[in-house]
């Protein structure tokens, strides 16, 4: 084994360029890589330990210990980088936080000031509330648990990982590291580990090449396909055609010699 790489097949949707083509052309492919272990990193999305949907929590928790963990600990055996990206809430409860930050980030506030649409618009305050989205009561223990969730204990930040709040210092990070293949972990499959500024789709716009663990995620399920998790296979299939790459745990966990 090569200690300063890894070597693994990594999944895709190749997309052939020719007219007339039918959908079903559009196989399943791999690619064969060979990756200097200085330039990959682990990237754990919202791992929590809570959550106030019981059965995708249950489904995270299993993921977690089962196959998150044994990656972690490849990743740190190999000097490879592991870097946690939990929410600026829960990211500042965390020694490890702020190191990548400027002052006014602090508390994850990286955005320009926004003007246009107005603000009661996005709101859907004063005269666009009839636009608003049905709001069920407010829940205490839904509140308690956005306000005190935490990174799952057995996946905890150790000494030399690294945390972020934010996409902005996720991207200093990556540069002084000179990183350039990001692996994804974390959840939820079609919402954070997607559409977080540190998540996949805003990384690959950076440049970056986007590798999703398959089996390290799951998305939040609805009513009508809770049964058979297709909105998480839904997520491997977008990622595979329109993103980046998918990989399964253990080809990777193969891969780092573990």
């Amino acid at each position: 084994m090569n200690e300063k790489t890894i070597a693994l097949d990594v999944g895709y949707y190749h997309l052939t360029r020719r007219a007339e083509i039918a959908e079903k052309e559009f196989e399943y492919s791999t690619l064969h890589w060979s990756l200097p272990v200085d330039q990959i990193a682990l990237i754990l999305v919202d791992v929590w330990g809570e959550h106030y949907v019981a059965s995708h929590v249950a489904r995270t928790a299993e993921i977690t210990t089962q196959r998150i963990k044994p990656l972690m600990q490849a990743f740190r055996a190999r000097g490879a980088s592991v870097v946690h990206a939990p929410g600026p809430d829960c990211a500042q409860k965390y020694p490890q936080a702020g190191k990548y930050a400027i002052a006014q980030e602090k508390g994850g506030q990286s955005r320009v000031e926004q003007t246009w649409p107005p603000t009661e618009f996005r709101r859907k305050e004063g005269d666009f509330v009839q636009w608003a989205r049905p709001q069920d009561p407010q829940d205490a223990e839904f509140d308690r648990i956005i306000a005190e969730r935490f990174i799952q204990r057995d996946v905890e930040p150790q000494e030399g990982d690294e945390v972020v709040a934010t996409g902005e210092e996720l991207q200093r990070l990556l540069q002084e590291r000179g990183i350039l293949f990001l692996f994804y972990a974390g959840f939820a499959a079609n919402m954070c580990v997607l559409f977080r500024d540190y998540g996949m789709r805003a990384m690959k716009s950076r440049g970056y090449e986007i590798i999703l663990i398959e089996d390290c995620t799951t998305a939040i399920e609805v009513a009508d396909t809770a049964d058979e998790l297709l909105l998480s296979r839904a997520v491997q299939v977008d990622v595979a055609q329109n993103i980046g790459y998918i990989v399964t745990a253990s080809a990777l966990l193969q891969a780092c010699g573990r």
